[in-house]
């Protein structure tokens, strides 16, 4: 009885060797699981920054097309354009904003200048929101036209997906036509 009983201690010995694994074994899976879990999130957070940024450039893009477009009907929809260094153009109407001569643009120590430079000056400068749409933020555009002296236009448009310029996350997007 003695060796039985002996056999009997020994297997509750080894056993008690034993206890606990089942604990390590469990918090070392659920750590590589934590970890798995911090690196999807963190993909996941920086897919989310890629695609709002691609969605903030198309605004940006799409406000400098704006402001080509309003120059270009501006400059050649009358008989005299509204940029010509001879004329006062202003006003004109962009986005269903009106603009006028000596507004302020933001970043920029030019106010805004519409035609009558004269030879001297023959660079317009205008700037106007765009806030209709879906985006929920003010999209805005800088405009400058050069009449050169050849009769040729040179327009530059710079698109921003936001107005404040102290936005870390502001884009600019530009466009020239000759």
């Amino acid at each position: 009885m003695n060796k039985i009983f002996n056999f009997q201690f020994s297997i509750f010995n080894f056993r008690k060797k034993q206890a606990g694994i089942t604990l390590f074994i469990a918090v070392v899976i659920m750590g590589i699981l934590l970890l798995i879990s911090f690196a999807v999130i963190n993909i996941t957070l920086k897919a989310t920054l890629f695609a709002s940024s691609g969605r903030d450039s198309q605004y940006a893009f799409f406000a400098a097309d704006a402001g080509i477009e309003c120059a270009i009907y501006w400059d050649s929809t009358f008989d005299i354009s509204k940029f010509a260094t001879s004329t006062s153009g202003s006003p004109i109407n962009c986005a269903g904003k009106t603009i006028s001569n000596g507004g302020a643009i933001p970043g920029n120590s030019n106010p805004i200048l519409i035609g009558g430079g004269g030879s001297a000056n023959p660079t317009s400068i205008f700037y106007f929101t765009l806030d209709q749409g879906e985006n929920p933020v003010a999209s805005c555009a800088i405009v400058t036209v050069t009449k050169n002296t050849d009769g040729s236009t040179h327009i530059k448009s710079r698109g921003y997906n936001t107005c404040d310029t102290s936005n870390p996350r502001r884009i600019e997007r530009g466009i020239e036509i000759n």
